[in-house]
Parts: C-alpha cells; sequence; structure tokens
C-alpha cells in the first residue's frame, strides 16, 4: 500500500467512528414498549386562524420526552411549567375524518351507562420545537405551531370510550400513529431525530373530561409509547 494512502485510510476510519460533534449526545431509541413521551392537551372547536371559521382543534405542550436530560420548560426564575414556558408543543393538524363510526349516539355496549366511537385513520399531529418560548393562549391554536416542525404522525383508527352515568364525559382514548416526517435538531446539547426515537412511531392513549361549559370538547393528559419491531415496511420475517 502506499505510503500516503494509509494515511488516508486512517483519516477516513477516524472521521466515521468520531461522534457528530465533540460533547454533542444523541438521544437514542425508546425501547419498544417503553413511554416515548407525555403530554397535556384541549380539544374543542375554534378558528384555527385569526377570523377563520371553527374547526376541531386539539393542541397542547410536551412535559416529557425519554432520553432528554435537560428541563422541557424555560428555566428561567418568574415563570412556572406552562403552556407558556413549554419549549415542545403539539397540534392537529389534519383532522380525523367525520363523522365516527357509531355517530351521534355511539356504538351498542352491553352497559348502557358507557358509550364508544371508532375515528377511521388519516388524522396527522406534529411536533414543534420553539427554542424561545412565547406567549400562547389556549383559545389560540395557532399559537402551538409557533417554532419548527420536528416530526409528524399519521394516526391510526382511534377508539373512544366515554361514559354517561357516575362520571359523565370521562373518556379514555387509544390509537396508534406512524412518523411520516421528522427534522433532525439540537436541544441543550443533545441531537434530537423523532425518526432515531420512535422509527416506528407511537401508541397514544389519553384521558381526559369534557369541557364544563357550553364549548364541545376536552381536556386532558396523554402518554405516546414506542411501537417496536422492525421498520413499519418490514416484515419480522426478513
Amino acid at each position: 500500500m502506499s505510503k500516503f494512502r494509509l494515511p488516508l485510510l486512517v483519516l477516513t476510519l477516524a472521521a466515521i467512528c468520531m461522534p457528530a460533534m465533540a460533547g454533542e449526545q444523541v438521544v437514542k431509541r425508546v425501547p419498544a414498549g417503553a413511554v416515548a413521551f407525555h403530554f397535556v392537551f384541549d380539544l374543542d372547536f375554534l378558528p384555527s386562524e385569526p377570523g377563520g371559521a371553527p374547526n376541531p382543534e386539539f393542541r397542547g405542550y410536551i412535559a416529557f420526552i425519554e432520553g432528554i436530560d435537560s428541563p422541557l420548560f424555560y428555566d428561567g426564575d418568574t415563570t412556572l411549567p406552562g403552556i407558556d414556558t413549554a419549549y415542545f408543543t403539539a397540534r392537529v393538524t389534519k383532522p380525523l375524518p367525520f363523522p365516527p363510526l357509531g355517530f351521534p349516539n355511539g356504538l351498542p355496549v352491553p352497559e348502557t351507562d358507557l358509550t364508544a366511537l371508532v375515528f377511521s385513520p388519516g388524522g396527522q399531529f406534529t411536533v414543534f420545537y420553539n427554542s424561545n418560548p412565547v406567549s400562547r393562549d389556549w383559545t389560540k391554536p395557532w399559537t402551538f405551531s409557533q417554532g419548527v416542525p420536528v416530526a409528524v404522525f399519521e394516526e391510526s383508527a382511534l377508539l373512544e370510550t366515554r361514559a354517561l352515568a357516575d362520571y359523565p364525559g370521562v373518556y379514555f382514548n387509544t390509537f396508534s400513529s406512524r412518523l411520516i416526517d421528522s427534522r433532525p435538531f439540537k436541544f441543550k446539547g443533545q441531537r434530537i431525530d423523532f425518526r432515531k426515537l420512535v422509527p416506528n412511531g407511537v401508541t397514544v392513549t389519553n384521558f381526559g373530561n369534557t369541557l364544563p361549559d357550553d364549548r364541545f370538547g376536552a381536556s386532558g393528559a396523554g402518554t405516546a409509547i414506542a411501537i417496536g419491531g422492525k421498520l413499519r415496511d418490514k416484515s419480522d420475517d426478513d
């Protein structure tokens, strides 16, 4: 081997083995079945933009992401964790098809104090990162999509179960979402890419209660659980 080729080979191998940047940590894949993130949300019918017509609006903030070491809220000394200080927000950017199966009275359930609905697949929600959190307002959904979109998920069919008797308005939702787009970004010294974090997407559960006023909607909190196995377009038998 030429004496010039050997140093070139050593430098090439070193470049391949070297981390992306010195001191930079890469957030790794969440184990299958483990919590990927927790979030708080509100859902009701509001204008999607100033002066617009009312639409179903789901938006919220993310309070925990597995593998991120730093707090997910601005750590100034004058504010507390909440919508105004969250670095990460989520908003439905494509609503689920309407009406759901069983609308409006719900699917037949043996227990008459419960009801169930099944929404068809096709909705999407987007995760946004804002390095400088600004004032947000639950009644202004567009304030939750300020920042950089870093992940887009497409939802599967959603099952909603709701209580009608002792705890009217209490409900529980379950659906899976596949990751369809992701943008790597840096957050407080860590490199984050949802395609590495949850490449197969997440299964989401959320629990909440209907709004206490005349608005149609609900508020609550939820959890996204990492889906395991091989990538969605691969068979486990490959």
